[in-house]
């Protein structure tokens, strides 16, 4: 019984401990952990993993619409006629896919990127480290920090583009300019926020400070200031 309550204590104080982590221990425990390898591997199964899923999706749509109800028998029926229009639609996504895959395998493995750590908004003034399966973006950056490609991971699945994902022409014009400036400052870490202004906003550790930079406004914060901080600076 004494046992029983000793491993009690110890599982309440090791849990206590775990949540009191601060986020640079966070973000520090998470790099050590990183097999580079492996998740480059983890990093393709997912992407096609996604692909197929993709198809499925479009399949179950066209099923959808060419049906006229969503008993059994309907279903049925309409999974026919898609596969009447349709004869070749999984074996022709198979070989397709296949050839996807291989390209981005080709294309992730053909330089160095930077692992780039995906962080949470834990509440309204903290941010935890993702701790998922896939948890790092991967950058390749070109000369002056163009794109070349972007990676990005999220809720488990992957996709990527050849630019920085931008939802405004200023965003786009900025963003290897800040990432210059990040850069030569000699930062330890990348990080990237989805909750935090989305792609308007990079964080990077210097020592054991964390920094945020908003693209568009060329402003930087201290991560403390700015959580504090937020909606005004949204406004602004």
């Amino acid at each position: 019984m004494k046992r029983i309550g000793l491993m009690v204590i110890m599982g309440w104080l090791f849990l206590n401990i775990s949540n009191a982590q601060s986020l640079t221990e966070q973000i520090e425990q998470a790099y050590n952990r990183l097999d580079s390898a492996s998740y480059i591997d983890n990093i393709i199964q997912s992407y096609a993993k996604c692909l197929d899923n993709a198809d499925k999706e479009t399949y179950d749509l066209l099923v959808k619409m060419l049906g006229s109800g969503s008993d059994s028998i309907s279903v049925i029926r309409a999974k026919n006629r898609v596969d009447s229009i349709f004869p070749d639609f999984f074996q022709s996504s198979k070989i397709s896919n296949a050839r996807d895959v291989e390209q981005f395998e080709n294309r992730v493995k053909s330089g160095i990127p930077l692992y780039v750590l995906n962080l949470r908004l834990k509440d309204g003034q903290t941010l935890q480290a993702d701790t998922s399966r896939l948890a790092f973006n991967l950058y390749y950056f070109g000369k002056k920090y163009k794109g070349r490609l972007y990676v990005y991971c999220y809720e488990g699945e992957c996709g990527y583009d050849s630019y920085y994902r931008t939802c405004s022409r200023k965003l786009g014009k900025n963003a290897p300019k800040v990432f210059r400036k990040i850069m030569r400052k000699h930062s330890k870490y990348l990080l990237y926020c989805t909750d935090l202004e989305r792609m308007n906003t990079i964080l990077y550790v210097i020592g054991n400070d964390i920094y945020i930079y908003r693209i568009s406004q060329m402003q930087e914060y201290k991560l403390d200031d700015y959580m504090e901080n937020r909606k005004v600076i949204k406004k602004s």
